[in-house]
This record gives C-alpha cells, sequence and structure tokens, in this order.
C-alpha cells in the first residue's frame, strides 16, 4: 500500500484532521465532525451545501495526477463495468475518494446511488430528500423521479434537514461534482439496523424502471468508514474479519460487526445486495489503509479505509 511522501505532506493532512476532526482530531459529542465552515440548507434555492471547501477538494485532485488512467481497453486495471463499490468519507482519505472517483469517471455513469449512514441516529429509518447539493464547483443535481418513488412507496423519508447535516453524503458529493458532472444522485441514510428485506424493496427502485427494466448506467455506492479508535495492528485484524465477511456475503456477521469493524452494516450490505443482483460476486480491493498509516503516526487510534469495486 502506498503511503503519502513527505515532511509537507503529512503536516497537511494533520492540519486537515485538526480542521475537520473526521478521524483523529477533535469530534462533536454525537462523532460528527467539526464543521470548517456554514453548513446548510439554501432554502429558496433549494440546495444543500457540503463538507468540503474549494481548495481542499483541488488537494485532493492533485494528488491523483498521473494515477487511474485509462487503459486501452477504456476501464482501469481491467475492471469491467462497475455495478457497485465502496469508498470512505473522511477527508483523512481524500486522496482514496479523488481516487476512486477517477476510476469511476472512466465509466460515466448517469445515476449514483449513494447510501452512507446516518451518523446522529436521527429520524427516521432511511432518508433522503429532494434538494440538489451545491459543491465548490457547481450544483450535483438529484435524480428525483426515482427519490420521489421511493417516497411514494413509504420505504424513504423526506429529511431535508438530517440529510445535510450527514458528512457520509456531504463529503463525498464535491468529487461526484468534479470527476461525473453530469451525473445525478439519489442520497441515502440509513440506520444501522435497516434490515436486509428493506434494502432489497429500496434496490427493486434504484435498480429497476416503474415497469420493470433494468436501469442503465446506474452506480451504487456505500460512504463507509471501517475500524474505529483501535490501534494499527488491531485495526488491521479487524479489517480482516470484515473483509471475509464481505467476500463471502456473510450479512448476519455485518450486521454483529460494532463500530471497531465498521460504521453501517445496513450500508455495506446495500452495496453487497446491489452487487449481487447484478449478478457479480468478485470483489476488488482498490485501496486498503487507515489515518495511522496516513498520517505516519503509529501512535495514534486509527479509522480504517477500503475503496471496494465489485464489476462485471
Amino acid at each position: 500500500m502506498k503511503t503519502f511522501r513527505g515532511k509537507a505532506t503529512v503536516f497537511f493532512f494533520a492540519f486537515m484532521v485538526a480542521l475537520n476532526s473526521c478521524a483523529c482530531g477533535q469530534r462533536n459529542t454525537d462523532g460528527s465532525p467539526k464543521r470548517s465552515f456554514d453548513v446548510g440548507h439554501k432554502a429558496a434555492s433549494a440546495h444543500v451545501e457540503v463538507f468540503v471547501t474549494e481548495q481542499q477538494l483541488k488537494e485532493f485532485v492533485l494528488q491523483t495526477e498521473g494515477q487511474c488512467e485509462d487503459d486501452e481497453g477504456g476501464r482501469y486495471k481491467g475492471f469491467g463495468e462497475i455495478c457497485s463499490g465502496v469508498l470512505p468519507h473522511h477527508l483523512v482519505a481524500g486522496e482514496l475518494i479523488a481516487r476512486f472517483m477517477k476510476i469511476l469517471a472512466l465509466q460515466e455513469p448517469e445515476i449514483i446511488v449513494l447510501v452512507g449512514p446516518n451518523h446522529k441516529h436521527a429520524g427516521e429509518r432511511v432518508i433522503t430528500g429532494l434538494y440538489d447539493w451545491q459543491t465548490p464547483e457547481g450544483i450535483v443535481n438529484t435524480q428525483k423521479d426515482i427519490v420521489s418513488r421511493l417516497l411514494e412507496k413509504g420505504l424513504a423519508a423526506r429529511d431535508e434537514e438530517v440529510l445535510g447535516s450527514e458528512h457520509s453524503i456531504g463529503v463525498v458529493v464535491p468529487f461526484l461534482e468534479h470527476y461525473l458532472p453530469d451525473a445525478e444522485i439519489v442520497p441515502l441514510i440509513l440506520h444501522r439496523d435497516v434490515s436486509i428485506a428493506e434494502v432489497d424493496r429500496i434496490l427493486e427502485v434504484v435498480l429497476f424502471e416503474a415497469e420493470g427494466t433494468v436501469r442503465k448506467n446506474v452506480v451504487v455506492l456505500g460512504s463507509i468508514d471501517f475500524s474505529h479508535y483501535l490501534p494499527q495492528n488491531e485495526a488491521e485484524r479487524r479489517d480482516e474479519e470484515t473483509l471475509d465477511a464481505i467476500r463471502c456475503f456473510n450479512y448476519p456477521a455485518l450486521y454483529r460487526f460494532g463500530s471497531d469493524h465498521l460504521d453501517s452494516p445496513a450500508s455495506l450490505s446495500f452495496v453487497l445486495r446491489s452487487a449481487e443482483k447484478n449478478g457479480v460476486k468478485d470483489l476488488e480491493i482498490v485501496d486498503h489503509t487507515n489515518s495511522g498509516r496516513i498520517l505516519q503516526n503509529d501512535a495514534i487510534e486509527t479509522t480504517s479505509y477500503f475503496t471496494l469495486v465489485y464489476a462485471e
């Protein structure tokens, strides 16, 4: 696994952690990051603002220069059509998010179903919204037809306030705008005990048209962080246990795991079930690291990160 090089990079990421409080620095009492600037709803324009500044986004994009270039087959590392994947939502892992999006951009999907944890455990079990998203580089449009169908069927509740305050969505959306400016999103946040049966009912709406035909150019992304607040050697052991459960599609094991393994079993199950419904079982690990490695500090409590791909 590559590590970041040079003192300047280490100092930059240490500053980012302190600024955003995403993994290893200060946190709000509920574990969410303290915001580096005002975030909220623009009621008049029906936009939600996000958690990443223009300068932060530029830094992460710059770090991926020369990486993930298109191969001769039009895909990266021999991947076929990506149907679902996992990426982090801590800005300390911003380069991993950028690299994942750069890979996905080669495919040019039209719809991104972005699912993540409801860190505050606020509101209904499954939450979505109809507002578009204001990012440093422009507006990311919500795919309102799919969201409206989820609302009409009672499979999700609309809560713009809770959704707009959730960093598992708000951190990732600016990267989507940069790499996939024409894509629309279906944002979803889940309580950790949302069941497989609930996940399957939601997937029937997001993966299939009303008349039952398969939607084209849809990718399901899970915005998920893994082992939390452990020493590196213990974090790596828990990550291997989680990876074993992922490879075996062992949903009971995933739902037994706590935050020492991952922050959202339901969101991860959403990704895995999407892969299964697309007939894809092979897992590709794009990146695996933790905040201690990124910051080159063996003494801190870590958060682990995976970027994973299921491709046809």
